[in-house]
């Protein structure tokens, strides 16, 4: 016990090591600003909350929910960070980082319990030190890295339930889907997983019109358990729904429908897989992304191992099986989940503390399948030797490149000093042009300074555009922010030099951002009556 607790101890402080680096870099990005940080920040100093769709709860109107399809945990978990040190980016990431270190508990709890601590350790050394993981736990918001944690949780909780079968850990088992759900509606992948898997591995028992019998036939008490710990944990979700009186449904179901559509992107989620995986080419706004090429050989080698171990009908093979085929039918529900403005790679991190554990178990299979050959068993060491160097090497080479760019696009440190001119500047107004200024401004200022964002969400500025800038103009001493060209996310700036001249207003450009390329990334203007 006590050399399992060392190597867990060695294995966290590497985590630290490798993640807890140069925290405040990349540079803060608007949704860790808008849906951890500004809400958390208003919470802990007393100011009024501003909740999603004005939906809240209590006197404060304490926000449930930070999208319609992301609940509002990380804000408060973030709070008590936030009271302590202040609105800073550390305040936001430090209990993320936390999260982090409470997932690979979490997977080493889970491992444990099917494999036995040799596999669990492995386990957790290769999800400490894998790139996605490492800078995904930076910005945990981001990502909603909660849900990584709950669903290792959940893994867990459902290994018990499989061991013991009462209903106290079927109750957690439900209340910790709901809670899941809850957190980050994509949990729904690792719930249909669990489900596609259970249904493959019974599936000669249904064709036999039997009832399923693996893991274990669930009693009436654990089902009722499981569906009453789940609509516990679910209960934000649809008390947000109620309240927003439908409006959030309509508008996912406008996104299921978008989504049900994409079957025939399926390809491109399994690049986006190998690219998580891999960690190469997704992580160009640290300006690197060199990643570990090892991953695919060693992912794909692991779960052969696993089946052909199932195929000799070897002891609790089904466990591992059962863990190569959640993931896979997880991906099969990808399509299918509604996500506003497609898919990107760090949806898929919910499957990362997966892919290291499938390793882990392969490795342990293919070792048994290979016990009486010396030269395959040196070959399985060197590889994972080769994996675990590969990795952390890539992590080093990836903070390099952060020191030197400070990151690019919308996660560019170059918001910092942004921050820091308009309080300079003093404005009577600032009013944000483009996505991603605004959030991260008022809470890296605590809200000394709070920009308007009047740009509008769509392509092209709409019809009311003109209409929300006009007032503006009128103030004197209002600051007007928008990205460069190169950087610009809505294009509004045609509009804005159209609008200002229209109305007989002069553009004059006070001030210019630049990244630590000296490349611009902001550019800061007033308007002056010709």
């Amino acid at each position: 016990m006590k050399k399992t607790v060392f190597a867990l101890a060695l294995i966290m402080g590497a985590y630290f090591s490798l993640a807890g680096q140069q925290l405040d870099l990349p540079g803060l990005h608007n949704d860790e600003a808008q849906e951890a940080g500004l809400p958390a920040l208003q919470i802990a100093s007393g100011a009024p909350v501003s909740a999603f769709r004005n939906v809240g709860i209590g006197p404060r109107h304490f926000p449930l929910m930070v999208q319609d399809y992301i609940g509002a945990l990380h804000v408060y978990i973030s709070v008590p960070f936030i009271a302590a040190f202040g609105p800073s980016t550390f305040s936001v990431r430090l209990p993320a980082l936390l999260i982090g270190a409470i997932t690979l508990l979490l997977t080493f709890g889970f491992t444990r319990s099917g494999w036995g601590n040799p596999v669990a350790l492995l386990s957790t050394i290769l999800l400490a030190v894998h790139p996605s993981f490492i800078f995904w736990s930076r910005q945990g918001t981001l990502v909603a890295s909660v849900t990584l944690a709950l669903a290792m949780a959940l893994l867990w909780a459902a290994a018990r339930w499989c061991k013991h079968g009462n209903a106290r850990t079927a109750l957690a088992a439900g209340l910790l889907a709901g809670a899941g759900v809850y957190s980050k509606i994509v949990f729904v992948w690792i719930l249909g997983g669990m489900a596609g898997a259970a249904l493959l591995l019974n599936l000669t028992h249904l064709i036999r019109a039997r009832a399923p019998a693996w893991p274990r036939r669930p009693t009436l008490a654990s089902t009722l358990a499981a569906a009453g710990g789940f609509a516990v944990g679910v209960t934000p979700l649809l008390a947000f729904h109620a309240l927003s009186r439908g409006v959030a449904l309509t508008l996912a179901g406008e996104m299921f429908s978008t989504g049900a559509a994409g079957w025939g992107q399926l390809w491109g989620r399994l690049d986006h897989f190998a690219a998580i995986l891999t960690a190469q080419n997704h992580f160009w706004y640290l300006g690197s992304s060199p990643g570990n090429p090892l991953w695919l050989w060693a992912f794909g080698l692991a779960a052969l191992a696993i089946v052909a171990q199932a195929t000799r009908r070897a002891a609790h093979a089904q466990r591992g099986l059962a863990l190569v085929l959640l993931p896979a039918t997880g991906m099969l529900l990808v399509p299918l989940t509604p996500t506003p403005a497609g898919l990107f790679p760090h949806h898929l991190a919910l499957f990362t503390p997966l892919w290291t554990t499938v390793v882990a178990v392969g490795t342990a299979a293919a070792a048994h399948l290979t016990r009486q050959h010396s030269a395959a068993l040196i070959a399985i060491v060197l590889g994972l030797t080769a994996l675990v160097s590969g990795d952390v090497t890539a992590d080093m080479h990836m903070h390099r490149a952060l020191a030197k760019g400070g990151g690019e696009g919308p996660h560019s440190a170059a918001i910092y000093a942004l921050a820091e001119r308009l309080q300079s500047l003093h404005p009577t107004h600032t009013v944000a042009l483009d996505w991603g200024i605004a959030p991260q401004v008022r809470y890296l200022t605590a809200e000394r300074i709070m920009p308007g964002e009047v740009f509008g969400y769509g392509h092209t500025a709409d019809a009311g555009f003109g209409a929300r800038l006009q007032p503006f103009f009128q103030q004197p001493g209002t600051v007007f922010v928008l990205h460069t060209p190169e950087e610009t996310i809505f294009q509004r700036r045609t509009e804005f030099t159209e609008i200002a001249a229209n109305g007989g207003y002069a553009l004059q450009k006070i001030g210019v951002v630049r990244k630590r390329s000296g490349i611009p990334m902001f550019e800061l203007f007033v308007v002056n009556k010709e």
